[in-house]
Order: C-alpha cells, then structure tokens, then sequence
C-alpha cells in the first residue's frame, strides 16, 4: 500500500499535517535516535555522519533539489498532498511533485522528529493509524554526496525563541556584573577619596614642618640661638608634623595603593619623602640645636682670642648632624618624582624645593664641621704654638690665585690668641739664602716645570702663584719664606683688597696713622690703583701697603661689629675664593684640600672650564681689566660633548695714568706704552683628557699651546689688549664626559667676570669629605 491509498477518505487538513510531519520526520534525524533499534535508527545515525544536519534554525536553500531524488512513496508526502491524491500529473512527469524548476527551492525549518522505537506507529503519525490505514516505513535518503547548503532568507520561530533563550540567561548575569561594577566603582571612589585627604593633610604637615626647619636654620646659623626651653619646644614641634605626615601616608591602605606597579609610584615616593624628612628631623636637629648652643659666635670669640674648649665641644653634635643630612641627601636622591603621574602631589617641585634647603644646610654643617675639626689644632690648642704667612695679593697684576704679593705677615696662633707681626711691603720679601736648598734644588714637579719652570715659581715671589693650586701655591710660599727667613711656617694665608673690605663692612672702618679713615667701599680702589697716583716711590708705596694691613687688622680684631657678620664675611671671601689657606701638616692639608678655603685644582673627571688672565707686563692695568666668559655644551649619543667657549677681555683702562702703572717690561718701563696698552697670558683649563678642536681670535683662526696640569688640558695664548677695543676668544673643545654638570673654577679679580653656561648645570669643584 502506498502512501496515497493510506490518506483515503482523510480530509484534507488532516492530509497536509500528516505530509508535513513525514517531511519533517525524514529531515529531522535528531542525533538521539540514531542509537535506537530497527533499520530506521541505523539510517539516521549514518545520514547524520554524511553531513545532514538534525536542527535546522534558519531555513535552507539547497542549490540541487533534494526532493527530486527521493523514492517514489515519499515524494506523497511533499509539498502538495492534494495534488498526489487526485492524481495530477506534474511538469516534470512525476505526479505530485513539482517542477524543480519552478520552486523556490526553499524548504521550510523542521522540528526535531521525537525518537520512535520500531513498532510504535506508522511515520504518518497517529492521524493515520487512528483511519486503519497500514503505515508507510519510514526512508532516508540514499548514501552519497550530500549538497552543500546555503543560509538564506529571514529569521524564522526558532531564532525568536533562541532569542529569548539567550535574553532570559544573559539579563540575570548582566545584572550581577553592573552591580558589581557599581560597587567596584564605589570602592574606588572611597579609597581615593580616603587618599586624598591623608595626602592633603600629609602636605600641609609637611609644609609647615619644612617653613619651621628653614626657620630654626636661619637662626641657628646667624647665631641667634633661642633659649634652652625655647629650642627644645621648636625641635618637638617640628618632630611631630613630620610624625604625623609619616603617618598620614603610611597606613594600609595608602601602602597597598602604592604597592600596584604604573599608578602606585607617587604614592611610594611621597611617603618615601616623607619618611626622609621625618628622620632628619628626628636625627639632626636635636643635634643642630646642640651645636649650636656651644657654638654660638658671641660665646667663640673674646677680642682676638678664640675660645677653642667651645669650638672643640661642638666637634660630635656637628658630625651627628652632618651624618644626619647626608643620610637624607641620599634618600632624598632615591625618591622618583615618577614624573606626570607625580603632578598631582606636586613631587617634583616638593623635591627641588627640599633639595636646595638641604644643600644649604649641608654646606654650613660643612663649614662647621672644617671649623671644629682644624680650628683648635691649626690655632694652638694645648699651648702649641702655630706660624703662618699671611699674604695679601694685589689683583692690580693678576694672577691665577689673586695677585701678586702686595704686602705679607707673620700671624702667630697659641690658645686661640692672635697676633700679626712684621708686617711689610712686599720689596722687603725675604729673598732665598745662597746654599739654601731651595737654591739647590727648585722642587718642581716634571709637569710643573714644563709648564713654568722658566718662571722659577719656587724662587720669585711674583710667580709663585701662577698655578691655580693653591696647595702647590702654598708650598713655595712656605719654602721662599724658610729660604730667606730662616723660620718654618706652619702653613700660610692669603686674602686679597676686596676679602678685607668685607671684613672691614662687618667691623668697622679702618683708621691710618696719619688719621685718614678708609671704609670697605674705597679700600679695593685704593690699594689696588689710587695708591699709584698718590705715593711715588716703592718704599714709600710699601710703608703705605703695611700701614693699611695694621688699620684693616686693628679694626677686625677690635670687637666691634658682629661677629655673626664677621663669620658671614669670612665664608663669602672663602666661596669667592679670596681668602685661601693651606697647611704643612699633611693631615690639615688633606682636609683642606677638599673645601673652597683650601683652593685646590680638583683632578675629577667630567667636563670642566677655568678660565685665567695673568699679566705679562709687569704693570698694574688689571685692576681695569674686564672679562666674560660664554660655554655652550652639546652633548653626544656616546656620552661625550663638544663645548663652544667665548670668551671676550675689555681693557677700560683711562687717560693719563702713572707711568708705574702703564709699566711693560719689553718697553723698557716709564716713559714706554703711552696708550697703556696691557699683555695678558690667558689660559683655559678644560675637562680631563680633554682636546682642542679649534680656536679663533676675533674671527681669525689661532694657534693654543696644549699643555697639562693635573691631568687637565691646559690651553694658553698671549693677547694684547689696547684700550676700549675688546678682543673675543671662541674655541671648540671635545669633552669626553659631556655631563651631568660643568666644573667651574673661578679666578678673583678686581672686576669680577661674568659667566653663562648654556646646556648643563654648574658646580663648584669643592664638597667636604668624611676626615675619618
């Protein structure tokens, strides 16, 4: 029986449901079926590993219809039953199936057929068994290629009910993550919340702790030191901001936050900063405050004794302190400002501004430090008796340390007493013994006497100090003056006009013999050019040097003034370098070697410029000498750097000068160099290994002699300089260290010269070091 004699006498509706569901029964082959019994269960699971697919959710064209190749008794079941059970033949000749031609080729979605064991019932459904009719077996298409099929047309049933499934299992998960997105965002909003405030609070703290600290300094070191209970009260104030900025930004939380990596780092580095502020407070200002109870300047000094149980006493409080500093100098150094993330608790600018405070402090622990250390000893403590030359230069003819010598002493020290004798001109300077060592042998080093061994610095003093080493410079001072004296100085001094005017503004004016008084603003002019013009003669322009050095001296040691003042004006002519002492004790020296007051020609690595004028006539136009200097640094990829030096010399020496001042030896002396015309020998001193790449005066390529001293490329020239005509030096140096900053060694003149640097930071070539 087939399957048109099955549907007899069913109407038609019934005819269609039973087609559609034998349709979608042989397209279903829903994978669970295929491990049932009976012939029908195997063709399923073999038709599912040829490619059919069990669910379809979209509809599918198939580009080969597959109906056409069905076998006969399903293709009743096809699209038009109505059509098979009245018998209408088909254009393709086959009755009930149309034309594959004319379709559209589209069949419709299927629902999975539900799994059937064998017996249960003919394919039709149960329409057909309920009417008697003997059920159709189910058939499956026959094995072979299956086409391959193509998603077409619009979203049917089954993508609005996937649609929906999807929907009702995605809502309840995207609920959860909003809220927990809510109440992350909440978390993050406290916790910067919480952040924010502690920073502000750690700020001000800290701000407040930092305007104290600058305060204390400036009076501890100006010697104003506030009473026992007073200090005390000031020291534990500023101890407890710094605890509680400490506090404020090291609870747990601020921790944990700093701990993460990228945004964490301004909030390491500001409790790091914190934390380094809240030790030097806690370690070196209880320290300060008791060194500067014992050095108070008032208390050190009565007349022109120096109490050196006093001075000695401050020696463990300004270690302390100066550990203390120098321990927060080197954490201040690790904080990272962690750049633009930093902006905002302003670490950058927090950094610098406690850094140049600290730098500050660290050099007046630095002179106290030098002043405890040699001071009793290099004064005569425990009644030894200490000698130095004393040695005043005239910048009127320059040289690298100041002058030549214009007048000299003997300063005697014992138990911090003062007491300058022999105070003289300098045309009564001892001159070396015949069969002196000296005499027999000059002491120059093989570099030293490549470069001035025909100057014979060791035996003439107006050459002695053509070196910038004042060490070297100190040596030969103390040599000549044994040689011709026969007395072994324990070191020597040397000072020039413009010192003694500072020490003279912090005292009081000096008063000559004859009852002319000299005040700080007129002394460097009249010593170093008015004197000139009004004493003729050397001997008389001698005994007029020794009487201004007696008043200058009368007037410092009188009590008078301030003695803070006093100090201050001592530490500026030692900065200036103006004032410069050395010492034949080696152990002195080494200390003093490494600080501005001792002058030394620093062998150090890095680029470095120190520019020196010296005269070469013999006459006195320095005092009208003017100079700047320019550097420009580029620096390389490899580290190195070429710097660009200008420099321009201006002699604005007037008319009608005395002939003593005009004076130039290759002229023959007075009446020669009418237009005063000077000479001066100018060398540039650059970095270690260092090389000259070229150089041009006034536009004009020239020639430098290349020397070395103390491993510093030395470049020299002489240049003549006529009045009011300006000469201009340009030269280019390879540096082999092109970094991080510029060495600068300064030469005092009457005029002091004016420098720029342009590409790196400067730096004076002296630090203090650990004497230990």
């Amino acid at each position: 029986m087939n399957g048109r004699d099955s549907d007899a006498g069913v109407p038609d509706a019934e005819v269609n449901r039973r087609g559609d569901r034998s349709a979608r029964t042989f397209q279903a082959g829903d994978a669970t079926a295929a491990g049932t019994r009976g012939e029908a269960g195997r063709e399923r699971g073999a038709d599912q590993r040829e490619g059919w697919t069990s669910r379809q959710t979209r509809p599918i064209r198939f580009q080969t219809s597959p109906i056409a190749d069905l076998p006969d008794p399903l293709r009743g079941s096809g699209r038009n039953p109505a059509a098979d059970r009245a018998g209408t033949p088909d254009p393709a000749g086959t009755p009930g199936v149309p034309d594959p031609a004319e379709t559209s080729g589209v069949v419709p979605r299927q629902r999975r057929a539900e799994p059937r064991a064998a017996g249960d019932g003919p394919v039709g459904g149960p329409g057909a068994e309920d009417d008697g009719a003997a059920a159709t077996p189910r058939r499956l298409p026959p094995a072979g290629p299956v086409p391959r099929p193509v998603r077409v047309g619009t979203r049917g049933r089954g993508w609005r009910r996937g649609w929906r499934w999807m929907r009702a299992r995605i809502r309840r998960p995207t609920r959860r993550v909003l809220l927990g997105l809510a109440c992350a965002f909440v978390f993050v909003l406290a916790v910067a919340g919480w952040l924010g405030v502690r920073g502000l609070l750690a700020y001000q703290e800290l701000t407040r702790a930092r305007a104290d600290i600058a305060d204390l300094q400036d009076r501890l070191l100006a010697g104003d030191v506030p009473a026992k209970a007073e200090l005390a009260a000031q020291v534990d104030r500023i101890a407890q901001r710094t605890r509680t900025a400490r506090d404020l930004t090291g609870d747990p939380v601020w921790s944990a936050v700093g701990a993460l990596p990228g945004i964490g780092c301004p909030l390491k580095s500001a409790h790091a900063l914190v934390a380094a502020v809240e030790r030097v407070a806690g370690d070196g200002l209880p320290a300060m405050a008791e060194a500067a109870g014992l050095l108070n300047p008032e208390s050190l000094r009565s007349g022109t004794t120096i109490v050196l149980p006093a001075l000695a006493a401050g020696g463990p409080p300004v270690g302390r302190a100066t550990t203390a500093v120098e321990t927060f100098r080197t954490a201040l150094a690790d904080v990272d400002d962690c750049g633009w993330r930093g902006a905002p608790l302003r670490l950058g600018s927090t950094r610098a501004t406690v850094a140049a405070q600290t730098d500050r402090l660290a050099g007046s622990l630095a002179g106290l430090k030098l002043a405890t250390e040699l001071g009793p000893p290099m004064l005569g403590a425990h009644g030894e008796t200490r000698r130095y030359l004393l040695v005043v230069q005239n910048p009127a003819e320059a040289r690298a340390n100041g002058g030549i010598v214009g007048g000299y002493g003997l300063l005697t020290a014992r138990d911090g007493v003062l007491r300058l004798d022999d105070i003289s001109g300098n045309g009564s300077l001892p001159v070396p013994r015949e069969g002196s060592a000296l005499r027999r042998d000059p002491g120059l080093s093989p570099e030293l006497a490549e470069r001035y061994g025909s100057y014979e610095p060791s035996r003439v003093w107006p050459n002695a100090n053509l070196t910038p080493d004042y060490p070297t410079v100190g040596r030969f001072y103390a040599g000549m003056y044994a040689a011709g004296t026969g007395v072994e100085v324990d070191g020597t001094i040397s000072v020039d006009p413009t010192a003694l005017s500072y020490l003279l503004a912090a005292t009081r004016p000096a008063t000559l013999p004859d009852g002319q008084v000299v005040t700080a603003d007129r002394l460097v002019k009249l010593v170093s050019s008015d004197v000139y013009a009004l004493i003729d003669g050397v001997q008389a322009r001698d005994e007029y040097f020794a009487d201004v050095g007696k008043a200058v001296y009368e007037a410092v040691i009188s009590g008078d003034g301030n003695t803070r003042a006093l100090l201050t004006a001592l530490g500026r002519s030692a900065g200036e370098g103006r004032l410069l002492v050395s010492s034949t004790h080696a152990d002195e020296q080494r200390i003093l070697s490494t600080t501005a007051l001792g002058g030394a020609l620093p062998t150090a690595p890095g680029p470095f410029l120190g520019v020196l004028t010296q005269n070469a006539t013999g006459g006195k136009l320095d005092y009208w000498l003017h100079r700047a200097v320019g550097y420009r640094m580029e620096r390389a990829k490899d580290g190195s750097g070429v710097a660009t030096i200008v420099i321009q010399l201006f002699n604005a020496a007037p008319a009608g000068l005395p002939e003593y001042v005009r004076y130039r030896l290759e002229g023959g002396g007075p009446p020669g160099n009418p237009d005063a015309v000077n000479d001066t020998w100018l060398s540039v001193y650059t970095g270690v290994d260092s090389r000259l790449l070229g150089a041009a005066l006034d536009g004009k390529p020239i020639p430098l002699t290349a020397e070395t001293e103390r491993e510093h490329t030395v470049l020299s020239t002489f240049v003549p300089l006529a009045r009011d005509r300006p000469r201009t030096l340009v030269l280019r140096v390879w540096e082999p260290i092109g970094g991080p900053e510029l060495t600068v060694r300064g030469q005092p003149l009457a005029n002091p010269e004016r420098i720029a640097v342009v590409g790196l930071p400067t730096r004076t070539p002296w630090q203090l070091i650990d004497s230990d």
